[in-house]
């Protein structure tokens, strides 16, 4: 009987050590997968995500080629695309919640703006994406949660900072014969996310991006919505201008025409 029970606990810690080992070994892959289903099911596009890579000694994480899709009605195939992320870890916060991120690079972000022909704007869908997502899974209360009283699943994060540099602006605006324009993106500086208690990841993950979405759309507003309206204003007044200047023309020439006819006149009753 002993033989037994020895066997079945020693079958039990080969199994924990192994599953052990198999999550260890298989992390990054873990993640990546984590990230493509749970950010595909938050925003309502594809994510996809080509490798990740978590050094748990350090605690540095990092991943590259992320990606966001397009929701449906755009032409662009995506709204975001992040060439490298790097994050770094407080090791010693790992004890017990909240989680501590020190800090988040993102590398050559590019950022897809575009306004379709029902003057609809992509990122805009994607925000309301995230919204609608977090409202479904959130528990209903009379009051909404903040970061300190949400009480939403999952564990719970503090990011000390986060930076977007080296990024550009990809643009297509219908009512502009759906030219694309390139713009650099600025660099974008977050900080204290998640309060004192933290935030999920979801919930940290939707403000990330409504900051960024609302930065690039700004951005878009004042070099290219904002410039071609005042072109548009500048090319009526000149327009005005014209025909103004080609009504005084004709007054001024009917004047003259008048006077002249005026001193015909008086010159032909002065030779009677």
């Amino acid at each position: 009987m002993k033989k037994i029970i020895l066997s079945i606990i020693l079958l039990v810690v080969i199994a924990i050590a192994a599953g052990v080992y198999y999550v260890f070994t298989n992390l990054d892959s873990l993640v990546k997968a984590a990230i493509e289903t749970h950010g595909s099911e938050a925003t309502q596009t594809a994510v996809r995500v080509d490798k990740v890579h978590i050094d748990l000694a350090s605690g540095a994480a990092g991943l590259s080629g992320l990606s966001i899709a397009n929701p449906a009605g755009y032409a662009l195939p995506n709204a975001f695309t992040m060439g490298e992320i790097r994050a770094g870890i407080d090791l010693t916060s790992l004890q017990e919640e909240p989680y501590i991120i020190n800090e988040i690079t993102v590398l050559a972000p590019r950022v897809f703006v575009e306004i379709n022909e029902d003057n609809k704007t992509n990122l805009n869908d994607l925000k309301n994406n995230l919204t609608a997502g977090a409202s479904s899974s959130a528990p209903k209360t009379e009051e909404p949660a903040t970061p300190e009283q949400s009480s939403a699943p999952g564990p719970r994060l503090i990011i000390r900072r986060v930076t977007f540099a080296d990024g550009n602006i990809q643009a297509r605006v219908a009512v502009l014969d759906n030219k694309e324009l390139n713009l650099k993106l600025p660099k974008l500086d977050m900080s204290n996310l998640g309060g004192n208690n933290g935030a999920t990841g979801e919930e940290l993950a939707r403000e990330i991006l409504d900051r960024l979405t609302d930065h690039a759309t700004q951005e878009v507003k004042e070099k290219v919505i904002d410039q071609e309206i005042e072109k548009l204003k500048a090319r009526a007044q000149a327009k005005v201008d014209e025909e103004k200047a080609k009504l005084e023309s004709k007054v001024d020439a009917e004047k003259e025409e008048q006077k002249q006819k005026a001193e015909d006149k008086l010159k032909d009753l002065l030779s009677r």
